[in-house]
């Protein structure tokens, strides 16, 4: 081991270092223009979505309080949705994998939650913002 130190030059550690602090930089230009593209004048829209067709959709700007509701299907899929404080979030289903109810809350643009069993989409919409898609990774 000491002779793999020993074959190290300075300059070898400088590039790989910074190297590696490249690499971020594509995350961090992405994440700028993202933040940019956000007004806070934006009103948001959570749309619920079961096999393509609209379900319901929830305005989520100016929310307080909590509200939820079930959401059922004809094969007996039921999921029940909370909207709290500006975020929605998946309370409980009766799907087999739970996924959905582990995914956390959500409240900004492009961010998603999907219950794959019941073909069920939960997606958050910008309505007078940006007209463009927007993609948020977190």
């Amino acid at each position: 081991m000491r002779d793999f130190f020993l074959m190290l030059k300075k300059w070898d550690v400088f590039i790989t270092i910074s190297l590696i602090l490249l690499s971020f930089l594509p995350f961090l230009i992405f994440s700028y223009v993202q933040a940019g593209k956000i007004e806070a004048s934006s009103r948001y829209v959570a749309v619920i979505t079961v096999n393509k067709e609209i379900v319901k959709e929830v305005e989520l700007s100016n929310h307080t309080g909590t509200e939820s509701f079930e959401i059922k299907s004809d094969d007996n899929d039921i999921n029940v949705i909370e909207i709290k404080n500006n975020q929605v979030r998946m309370k409980s289903a009766n799907c087999s994998d739970q996924v959905c109810v582990r995914t956390r809350a959500i409240s900004k643009p492009g961010q998603t939650i999907v219950c794959l069993p019941h073909k069920l989409v939960i997606e958050i919409k910008a309505i007078d913002g940006p007209s463009e898609e927007m993609i948020i990774s977190s």
